[in-house]
């Protein structure tokens, strides 16, 4: 199995349904089986540089949160972000083992 890196962003004007989170725990739920690390929603964040630091802004449309996920390969990784409840998608990574 591969590692992959989903990462979530959404529109800064995104309205979230009362129900979101539970769409989103449904949609864990059914992928469970494939979830290395179920991650986290980011705050704010910086660009850090040797010289500087700035804030990451909503107009900047960050990224949001991650998932970390096992699949055979990129096709298999595809599936399963196709079925993620996010409306803006999700941008998929492999990560390559060091």
């Amino acid at each position: 199995m591969k590692k992959f890196v989903f990462l979530y962003n959404f529109e800064p004007n995104e309205a979230s349904a009362d129900d979101s989170m539970d769409v989103w725990m449904a949609w864990f739920t059914s992928i469970n089986a494939s979830i290395i690390d179920m991650g986290n929603p980011f705050m704010e964040g910086l660009n850090v540089t040797k010289d500087s630091t700035s804030a990451i802004t909503a107009d900047k449309n960050p990224i949001t949160g991650y998932t970390l996920i096992k699949a055979l390969d990129m096709d298999a990784a595809v599936a399963i972000a196709k079925s993620c409840p996010s409306k803006t998608g999700v941008q998929v990574y492999e990560a390559v083992e060091m």
